[in-house]
Formats: C-alpha cells, structure tokens, sequence
C-alpha cells in the first residue's frame, strides 16, 4: 500500500454466493486479484468469501483479516439483486463479528446491482459488442 491515507490497516471483501462448481469460485477469485492490484493504495488486503456452498466464508476470512490486523473491513456484496444473503445473511454475520471484534469497523456496502454505475456497465458491454468466451455456455 504506497498511499496510505488513514493508519488503519483497511481490507476489501468481494463477498459472493457461492458455487459447487469450481470454475464459478476460479472466476470469483481472479476478478478479485485484479482488484487487489488496482486497491493496492488504499487496501492492505482484498480477499473473496463466499455465503454457501464454497469456501473460503466470510465469518473465516473476516477473522483472519482482523488476525491479520485488519481494522476496517469493508464487505462488498456481489449480488445482482436483493435477496436473504444480502437482507439478512450478510448484516447477520457482520453484527456477530462486531460483538467479537468491537474495536474493528466493520461496513457493509451497496450490493452490486444497486449501484447506479451498473447500467453503464451493461450498456458498455453490449455496445462493445464483446462475444461470451469459446466454451461458455449460454445457458
């Protein structure tokens, strides 16, 4: 971290739903090394957890950010829409790791979907014309 502004230690979570099959967590983790070199100036950690059916989860990567000195957690919902994982599961989870972690500021972000940037980012793929990968289904 070159930039530092605050002296406490700060950590991105990309917090996903989860998969059985592999290749959805290989993706999830690429996109968030990708991330992590492009919020190197501001986060000492990015790292992704998953609600259900893979792991890393996110009560596991919370307590090693916060063993690893971590402060302030920011938890980025990737979810396309609202749903029990972001009304309920993941502000649950955050209020646990608050009463075990009082000194560490935990925040929970707008869920992906939420963001007004989202439609320019769809609108920018189609324009683009981009064609999905050789070997990727449509359905």
């Amino acid at each position: 971290m070159k930039n530092q502004r605050s002296t406490k230690v700060k950590a991105l979570v990309i917090a996903a739903h989860g998969s059985r099959k592999k290749e959805t967590a290989l993706e999830v983790e690429a996109l968030v090394e990708r991330l992590a070199k492009k919020a190197a100036d501001e986060f000492h950690f990015v790292e992704h957890a998953f609600l259900q059916f893979t792991e890393p989860g996110l009560e596991e990567v919370m307590e090693t950010l916060v063993q690893r000195g971590a402060k302030k957690i920011f938890i980025f919902p990737f979810f396309i829409a609202v749903g029990t994982h972001v009304l309920q599961d993941l502000p649950e989870c955050i209020e646990k790791a608050q009463k075990t972690h009082p000194g560490v500021d935990f925040i929970i972000t707008r869920h992906l979907g939420a963001l007004e940037s989202i439609e320019d980012v769809i609108l920018n793929e189609v324009r683009e014309g981009v064609p999905r990968p050789e070997g990727e289904r449509a359905d």
